[in-house]
């Protein structure tokens, strides 16, 4: 009896053994933080320090060429702004500065981004410090360092010393409390992130990962891009591939810089208290770089304020974060323009156009881009700019000759203002017909509105901003009525309700150019289209090599038709033109 009873137990410890090794391994990491998905870091992020620094021609060769992280220890301890911006200085001296808001947390929350003293997503120094402290808090600055603030910050010597310091893109500003996180995702442009205050976590992901990372949208020339992944709780049986990612963990202290090649995936955590740093962008494709530019002295930081940034944003009006990468489309235009024997045509600039908006390899849509007729008609415009409506060609010579505001110019026409960069972004988050539906609630229950009640209803129902609900009730009520009855208030309503973009309208604001560029092409009409990819030449001028522009309206323009019957280069009239938001932000 003992002895069946004994190997029943071992017939059944053996099954239990069987079911075990046959059952599927479980997922190391499944629904876990980042981090906890392999058995530790596997790759190593390279440091130097104010004692053992980072020579210019080191920081290219080994690191920018070769899309290599790398940090610098102590590099802005000695910064101006390193010791001077407490919240006490920068309310006193920056206090009317206006920043980008974001949400605390990104991709996560079901709420739009916090609302700011001048609408959704915008705010002053001032109104920001007042109340980012506190526990509801859910913004944090993330935009461009206004101008002004420049004279506090200082250039790593690894870029003063090279001719980047004469090239920076543009120069970005954080700020938080209580800790926030960013999704995984890569940035479009290289970047030196320097830490003024707080702590940060990075998790760094090599960019050869890019199908385990599972980026959301890729380009020819994009580097950014976002990850469908929640880094709070990675879910390895929807993204498989993620398991086989290794990664590189770093913590950043106060007075460390760090370098962030574009296009190489990280995640960053800002834990705890008060958080600030300064990031300095410059082009991931830089048609070329001096280095050991200070010799014969010793190797040292530079002011920011005398560097040659291109985008700077003086801290109120329209932003330019985010514009296409200066360097890298100037080395694309230099490209085609030796393609085409040296001559810089309209048709070399609308091969440049499209190829910077080509879809990568694997994404590609079958559109021909530069048939676009708008597209054709901005290359006009930007031409003409460049050339000073002068001249139908422009040399090599010539076009290295193009000053950088000519350039800045010239972008500014090729890429709008971006509406989170302006003051009517509010205006493509807020939903119309939400907006409508709490308008006809409210009328069902009263019979005229106060200025108060509007401003209650548009921030608690819709959650709009003050800043926006003040500027909706002055268009509603121009004659500054204390209330207003249901008629008059609709009067000018739906006008206002037309601002607004309809949901439908919202799937057409994509921060994916490909996706727009695609929708654009299948909007046009086929034939129109066909029609003008006939009337292109090859952009190889055949005439006596006199490249100014005699006024001939017969004048070889490289292919590109003219969209007006203004002398002006093809240049449209714009004297019609809405006012800038600039201006309504002033005038409301």
């Amino acid at each position: 009896m003992k002895m069946e009873l004994l190997l029943r137990r071992l017939v059944f410890v053996s099954f239990v053994a069987f079911c075990a090794s046959s059952a599927t391994p479980e997922l190391l990491g499944h629904m876990e933080p980042l981090g906890k998905q392999r058995p530790g870091p596997e790759d190593t992020i390279d440091e130097y320090n104010t004692s053992h620094p980072l020579s210019s021609e080191r920081f290219y060769n080994e690191y920018m060429i070769k899309r290599r992280p790398v940090v610098l220890r102590g590099a802005a301890v000695n910064w101006p702004a390193f010791s001077k911006w407490t919240d006490e200085y920068l309310n006193s001296t920056y206090g009317q500065m206006e920043l980008r808001l974001e949400e605390k947390v990104e991709g996560e929350s079901n709420e739009r981004l916090p609302p700011g003293k001048y609408g959704i997503g915008r705010d002053s120094m001032e109104n920001f410090l007042s109340g980012y402290q506190s526990p509801r808090a859910n913004g944090y600055i993330v935009g461009e360092l206004p101008e002004p603030m420049y004279k506090d910050v200082d250039v790593v010597p690894c870029l003063a010393c090279s001719s980047i310091y004469n090239k920076i893109q543009e120069v970005n500003f954080w700020m938080t409390s209580k800790g926030a996180a960013s999704a995984i995702h890569r940035d479009a442009f290289d970047a030196i992130n320097c830490l003024l205050d707080g702590k940060k976590e990075w998790f760094f992901m090599d960019g050869k990962y890019n199908d385990e990372v599972y980026v959301i949208h890729r380009a020819k020339y994009e580097m950014g891009g976002l990850s469908l992944i929640n880094p709070k709780s990675v879910d390895l049986k929807q993204f498989p591939k993620f398991a086989d990612v290794k990664y590189a963990f770093l913590s950043v202290n106060p007075g460390d810089c760090l370098f962030v090649p574009s296009g190489y995936y990280h995640q960053v955590k800002s834990p705890g208290g008060r958080n600030m740093a300064v990031s300095i962008l410059f082009s991931k494709m830089p048609r070329s770089v001096e280095v050991n530019t200070c010799s014969p002295e010793p190797e040292h930081s530079k002011p920011l304020d005398e560097a040659g940034v291109y985008l700077q944003y003086p801290g109120t009006g329209i932003m330019t974060m985010g514009v296409l990468d200066f360097e890298m489309f100037r080395g694309i235009v230099n490209n085609f323009t030796l393609q085409n024997g040296g001559r810089f045509t309209p048709s070399v600039l609308l091969k440049a156009l499209a190829d910077t908006e080509a879809p990568a390899e694997g994404y590609e849509t079958g559109i021909d881009l530069e048939a676009d007729p708008e597209r054709r008609r901005i290359t006009k415009r930007v031409f003409s700019v460049l050339s000073k409506g002068k001249q139908r060609w422009l040399s090599l010579a010539e076009l290295e000759d193009i000053p950088t505001e000519t350039w800045q110019e010239a972008i500014s026409i090729m890429e709008p203002p971006d509406p989170s960069n302006t003051y009517d972004f509010e205006f493509t988050v807020i939903d119309p017909q939400q907006l409508s539906e709490a308008v006809d609630g409210f009328f069902v229950l009263r019979k005229t509105m106060s200025r108060e009640q509007w401003s209650i209803l548009y921030t608690d129902v819709i959650h709009g901003s003050e800043y926006m609900a003040s500027r909706i009730f002055d268009q509603i009520n121009p004659d500054r009525k204390d209330t207003l009855d249901e008629a008059e208030f609709r009067e000018k309503f739906e006008g206002v309700v037309e601002q607004f973009q309809s949901e439908d309208q919202l799937l057409e604001i994509s921060t994916n150019e490909t996706e727009l560029i695609r929708r654009r092409a299948h909007g046009a009409d086929g034939e129109d289209a066909e029609d003008n990819r006939g009337d292109r030449d090859d952009g190889d001028d055949s005439d006596n090599g006199d490249n100014n522009d005699d006024g001939d309206d017969d004048d070889d323009d490289g292919g590109v038709p003219d969209d007006d019957d203004d002398d002006d280069g093809g240049v449209p009239d714009n004297d019609d033109d809405d006012a800038s938001s600039e201006a309504q932000h002033t005038e409301l």
